[in-house]
């Protein structure tokens, strides 16, 4: 017998129109603005492949949706495209879709992502960080299953992971201690965001272990945004603050910072050593290579959507979250001493 043609997928889609396959997801589901050139292609990239998007159920209906919601707050950074990819291959295994609404880190953009979410009739869903009221996430819990990544949300119907990041922001720190820095500069992420506090509260802690006196004029809020990581370090060098060395709050600032001291004419490990956070694809690849912590994103994606499966269908699954790794490349030295 001849063997059925295997269907279309989000990620077929998303490889032929040249997206991501969140942006395609945006694009079906009308959650955000996507762009025209996207969508051309996008929808062209439908018609070519013979895809067919799984509708949701009305609401009412107490069969399975076959559906799982996500809540994202930049849907097209490598971080969250990473762990949306490894979420929706899993979801796929077992014949669920993933809908994917965005937050853009604005509390009322979550919140109508998560009303939507609602209104979808998914079967449960996966809150990636954010703003959103813990009270408002318990109430909803109480009708749907739920799994957040950076809250610490207590409930029955809640299934919390969390890591540790102020481990991971002492590792990063502690590993410029060991190289001989004590003039260490930090710039931190986005305000709002629990896990930069968590990360400074690190940075602090190996500070202190070393008897070094936090100096807050080598600490910048950034955003995690390469612009406000390269305009960060351009206060530090024209601070005329001494520092050797730069914990930045993830790989993109790192970015940013890298290319702010290579415009005011220094090197980096050589000036000045810089270690990042996330170890995204791209990190290797950057000149210098970036010393970074690894956060286990692939790992995270497949925890989220295992667990939220668990939930929904009252299996024995025990969510555990893997450890961040540091990784050593060429951005980080013990030789420095350029002053200014």
């Amino acid at each position: 017998m001849k063997k059925n043609k295997k269907s279309a997928t989000v990620y077929d889609v998303a490889k032929l129109a040249g997206v991501s396959p969140s942006t395609v997801s945006r694009f079906l589901n009308r959650t955000t603005f996507v762009a025209n050139s996207k969508c051309d292609r996008i929808e062209s990239a439908i018609k070519a492949t013979g895809y067919k998007p799984k509708f949701q159920m009305r609401q009412g209906d107490n069969r399975r949706s076959m559906t799982i919601g996500a809540i994202v707050q930049n849907p097209d950074s490598p971080y969250t495209s990473t762990i949306v990819r490894d979420m929706e291959q899993i979801l796929i295994s077992k014949g669920y879709s993933l809908i994917i609404a965005t937050g853009h880190w604005q509390n009322k953009l979550e919140t109508h992502a998560l009303e939507y979410l609602i209104k979808s009739n998914v079967d449960g869903i996966i809150i990636i960080t954010g703003h959103l009221n813990k009270k408002l996430i318990i109430n909803t819990s109480k009708t749907i299953p739920i799994v957040t990544v950076g809250y610490d949300v207590e409930s029955e119907n809640i299934c919390s992971l969390n890591l540790d990041n102020i481990m991971g922001g002492y590792i990063a720190t502690l590993h410029l201690l060991q190289k001989g820095h004590k003039n260490i500069a930090h710039i931190k992420g986005l305000s709002t965001q629990p896990d930069t506090d968590a990360r400074y509260k690190g940075y602090k802690k190996a500070l202190d272990e070393f008897s070094i006196k936090l100096n807050k004029k080598l600490v910048k809020q950034g955003d995690f945004s390469m612009d406000l990581g390269y305009q960060c370090t351009i206060e530090l060098i024209e601070s005329n603050v001494y520092f050797s060395a730069i914990f930045v709050a993830n790989d993109l600032t790192a970015y940013g910072a890298i290319k702010a001291l290579h415009d005011r004419g220094y090197r980096v490990p050589e000036d000045v050593s810089i270690i990042g956070f996330d170890d995204l694809t791209t990190s290797k690849y950057f000149t210098p290579a970036l010393t970074t912590l690894r956060q286990p994103i692939e790992e995270i994606g497949t925890v989220c959507a295992l667990s939220i499966l668990n939930s929904v269908v009252k299996g024995d699954y025990q969510a555990r979250m893997p450890p961040m790794d540091l990784i050593v490349r060429q951005s980080t030295s013990s030789r420095f001493g350029k002053e200014y």
